[in-house]
């Protein structure tokens, strides 16, 4: 159950996403919504454990280990055992050959893919970036931030270690923090992005979750982590051709993220942004632009630095992010 004080900052981010517009729905649908969500990853985190892998990649399958083709994958047989009895080393050298440290995971010698490079996966955080990186378009080049992509960052940067690396789908470092950094994230002593991307398709909510509590908010590490996770789509359209899909935005902050009994962070802000909710019903809280919107503070964004360049929030409209999602599925 969520605290009382938990459920009032609940209420207050869900109704902060949300815009003015003329829809069948009330806030309260929109807030039940949103808050169901939440609860969902809430448990998933409390919960704390690891999927059942049953799967194993067959000879075909095993042609994104041996040569980088990944095309015969079905992701409906994900997550998927790639191989297994192979070393930490040897699994960096390979992810690193074959681009696929954002899709692989090194669980105890075993190579598992959690997720799939789709067209939809790549559109999202495609998006997401573009909407970010404008409202720095008129700013000074030193006070710009920049994107990095899914540029590598590791926990020991001068020591090879099982699991102190990861990959996100897009990371944002302002130009103002210190280089190098006193924290690097690489041998080349660049900082650690403030803000990061995950998007997870095929990849469970559980995973990325887990991924995002235990790596990427860290002390010392990230400031927010925007967690897109696009649910299974089951081809069916309604009447005006519109695809239902639920998509979900989760946001995390180091800093002001509630926290679990374990000390886990727990999402600031969760928003249903697709045209059903969790439980396949009908959902048009996100059926026009300005009506699903996520903010991210100058304060996060400049975390670090010597001086913060804008002092409004950075606002992303989640309904273009969920168009472009459609329009690449």
């Amino acid at each position: 159950m969520f605290t009382a004080e938990f459920e009032t900052f609940a209420a207050v981010s869900s109704q902060s996403s949300r815009r003015s517009s003329v829809t069948s729905l009330s806030d309260k649908d929109y807030q039940d919504a949103d808050e169901l969500a939440l609860k969902e990853c809430i448990e998933i985190i409390d919960a704390n454990v690891e999927e059942v892998i049953t799967n194993n990649a067959n000879r075909r399958e095993k042609k994104w280990w041996r040569d980088g083709y990944y095309k015969i994958i079905d992701e409906n047989r994900l997550p998927l055992i790639l191989v297994e009895d192979v070393s930490y080393e040897e699994f960096e050298k390979k992810c690193e050959r074959v681009n696929a440290s954002k899709f692989w995971e090194y669980r105890d010698g075993t190579v598992v893919i959690i997720e799939l490079p789709n067209r939809d996966h790549e559109s999202a955080h495609g998006e997401f970036t573009e909407q970010f990186l404008s409202a720095f378009a008129n700013l000074p080049r030193r006070d710009k931030v920049k994107c990095v992509g899914s540029t590598t960052c590791s926990a020991t940067p001068e020591r090879r270690v099982r699991g102190n690396s990861k990959q996100s789908d897009a990371s944002f470092v302002p130009k103002l923090l210190p280089n190098p950094a006193q924290n690097p994230c690489d041998t080349e002593g660049n900082p650690w992005p403030t803000i990061i991307v995950e998007v997870a398709n095929t990849q469970s909510l559980a995973s990325i979750i887990q991924k995002t509590i235990q790596f990427w908010l860290a002390p010392n590490r990230v400031e927010d982590v925007i967690v897109l996770k696009l649910w299974k789509w089951n081809s069916i359209w309604d009447q005006n051709g519109t695809p239902l899909r639920r998509l979900t935005c989760y946001k995390f902050c180091y800093k002001r993220s509630p926290r679990n009994a374990r000390g886990n962070h727990l999402p600031i802000q969760t928003i249903e942004f697709g045209t059903i909710d969790k439980r396949s019903q009908p959902y048009n809280g996100c059926s026009a632009p300005g009506t699903c919107t996520l903010n991210i503070s100058p304060r996060c964004i400049y975390r670090g630095c010597p001086r913060q360049p804008i002092t409004n929030n950075v606002v992303i409209d989640l309904y273009n992010i969920q168009q472009e999602i459609f329009d690449n599925m």
